[in-house]
């Protein structure tokens, strides 16, 4: 009998592992604590969030805050305001610095006349000289279009200066309650030859002809030195005569001397333009520079200021305003208005020649006589304005044995219809741009669609030339059907 086995004693040194002592309760715990835990940061921080939201800054501060940005944004306006303003005062006075600088000039000439009379402090009463500024090379490249320089100079020294004659001795037949002295003053600025630099300066900002605008400002000035005496010396005797008051040769300035006259024209004005012309030939890139560099035309401009003032400081010295009412000055700037105005419009009418198509048809040989719109610019501006450079010097040399204060009533006219004429010149200006622009757009969509017919006709083909290629096509097929027999030999 096999003995019992007994039954296997578990060591003691091998104890089963204890639920308890390994794996503790807070083992299962923890990631619930952990969740409460953030759980419990998550509602703390919301409620410190809440709490902080809850402590707002007060009201008092909210509303001081909105009003200093306000008063920012009112300030950086009023800045933006400002600085708006800066520009188009500085865009205003670079333009139109002249006209300030005329004003200027006729409030110094009344308040201190002493200053810039003949005799007095200052030598005002030279003549501006010019030269260097007309560039020699565009005068040259105009110099043989003898027509438009034959229209503009006979516009501007014939038609307007007989056509202001006649008006003024109807004036006097018809006993006009305005100051003698001052219309014969505007028969004088009528006969004055064309503006130097302000017609050159609106032409070349209208997009007009710039080389016919300064070719005829010169030409112009060249030929008034011997007209303009010539038709002022005409013009005298029938005034004088024809005048309600009593205005005598002594007070007018008497008869012409012609030598004189051309030999102090020709020393102010002529002389210049021959050495300027000259220098600039001889010395072309120098003469440039120093032109840029020392704004030769502003310096210009200011000079013929100084001659103003001079004008009419001797003017109020004389004391010859005092018998110029204010409703003379105030006929004369309206005449000059639709005088300018008048001249202008018959400048366009001789340099276009309008007429209607639909009535005459196309009349090409017409046509050929019509300026460009370039040309047409050139040709009111020169035509229709005159020049003080020239005018107020005219009158000082025909009129320096007479009264200087009738020297300044002559001149008053001439003064006005300047500061006119550029004021209405620059109104022009826009008009004239946009005139021709649209001009020059026109003529590009003609070239562009005469160029689009050509290339319709020559990829289209005509129907001698579709005869031609179904010709072609036909004997190409009978002479497959004649060779076809002798391939087929020729395969076998």
């Amino acid at each position: 009998m096999t003995p019992m086995s007994t039954p296997l004693k578990r060591t003691s040194s091998v104890s089963a592992p204890s639920f308890t002592s390994d794996v503790s309760f807070a083992t299962f715990t923890k990631p619930f604590e952990l969740q409460l835990s953030h759980l419990g940061k998550t509602q703390s921080s919301s409620s410190s969030t809440n709490s902080e939201t809850i402590k707002a800054p007060p009201i008092e501060k909210n509303i001081t805050d909105v009003e200093h940005h306000k008063d920012q944004e009112e300030e950086s306006k009023q800045n933006k305001t400002l600085n708006r303003a800066k520009s188009i005062a500085k865009s205003a006075f670079l333009k139109y610095w002249f006209l300030l600088g005329l004003g200027i000039a006729i409030l110094l000439a009344w308040q201190f006349p002493n200053v810039a009379r003949k005799g007095g402090y200052i030598r005002a009463e030279w003549s501006i000289k010019w030269g260097l500024s007309l560039r020699t090379r565009i005068l040259a490249q105009t110099l043989l279009r003898v027509r438009l320089h034959l229209l503009i100079q006979i516009i501007n020294l014939i038609i307007i200066p007989f056509f202001v004659f006649g008006l003024v001795l109807l004036f006097f037949k018809l006993h006009m309650p305005v100051n003698s002295l001052l219309l014969i003053g505007v028969v004088i600025a009528a006969s004055t030859p064309t503006t130097v630099s302000s017609n050159v300066v609106m032409t070349k900002n209208a997009h007009g002809n710039e080389a016919s605008a300064l070719m005829n400002a010169a030409l112009g000035n060249v030929l008034g030195i011997f007209v303009s005496p010539a038709l002022v010396s005409y013009f005298q005797v029938p005034l004088l005569d024809a005048s309600p008051e009593d205005e005598s040769t002594n007070t007018a300035g008497g008869s012409v001397d012609f030598v004189t006259v051309l030999k102090q024209l020709g020393l102010t004005v002529l002389l210049p333009l021959v050495i300027g012309q000259g220098i600039q030939m001889l010395f072309t890139e120098p003469v440039a520079k120093f032109k840029v560099k020392c704004r030769l035309s502003d310096v210009s401009s200011f000079c013929l200021l100084l001659m103003v003032w001079s004008v009419f400081s001797d003017a109020v010295h004389a004391g010859s305003f005092s018998a110029v009412a204010g409703k003379d000055i105030a006929v004369v700037i309206i005449l000059n208005f639709l005088l300018y105005t008048l001249f202008s419009v018959l400048s366009f009418l001789l340099a276009r020649l309008p007429y209607s198509k639909r009535i005459f048809g196309p009349l090409k040989w017409f046509d050929r006589l019509q300026y460009s719109r370039e040309d047409t610019v050139a040709v009111m501006y020169c035509g229709a304005t005159k020049t003080v450079a020239m005018g107020v010097p005219l009158i000082n040399v025909l009129y320096q044995k007479g009264d200087p204060g009738t020297i300044g009533v002559l001149s008053t006219p001439l003064l006005l219809y300047h500061v006119e004429q550029l004021i209405l010149g620059n109104i022009e200006v826009e008009i004239l741009k946009k005139w021709v622009t649209n001009g020059q757009k026109r003529d590009e969509q003609k070239v562009q669609d005469h160029v689009d017919e050509q290339q319709q006709t020559s990829t289209t083909p005509t129907t001698s030339s579709i005869y031609l290629i179904r010709d072609e096509e036909n004997a190409c097929e009978t002479g497959l059907t004649k060779i076809e027999p002798y391939r087929s030999q020729l395969n076998l």
